[in-house]
């Protein structure tokens, strides 16, 4: 994924998988965030996994609750009894932090307030 409002720089969506493997939830997210930036001026994209995830997202959006019942740590967080987490996990925009790899590190640029 190609673009930035302020410095034209890529942007890199990592997810984390589980144990090196394919994760579901992971993806939905992968789909959700190109698909915001991609609506907006200045992105562009050639990548595969973008778009597959872009086309899981919009498969999903419609029931978040319903799809995720699908993946794999969902069915642990229930047998953790931590599936409580999850309504909060499903909220959108609720943060104010925005990581930026520079350099080696992980920065917090966050978002100007309003």
């Amino acid at each position: 994924m190609n673009g930035s409002y302020a410095k034209n720089r890529n942007v890199v969506i990592l997810c984390s998988g589980w144990k090196n493997k394919f994760c579901l939830e992971d993806s939905l997210f992968a789909g959700l965030l190109p698909g915001k930036l991609l609506s907006g001026p200045g992105f562009v994209t050639f990548c595969d996994s973008a778009y597959a995830s872009m086309d899981l997202w919009n498969i999903a959006r419609s029931d978040l609750p319903d799809y995720l019942e699908k993946a794999a740590h969902r069915n642990r967080l229930k047998k953790l009894e931590l599936d409580d987490v999850i309504p909060y996990s499903l909220t959108l925009d609720s943060t104010r932090v925005i990581p930026v790899y520079e350099a080696g590190v992980i920065r917090n640029r966050g978002l100007k307030r309003s």
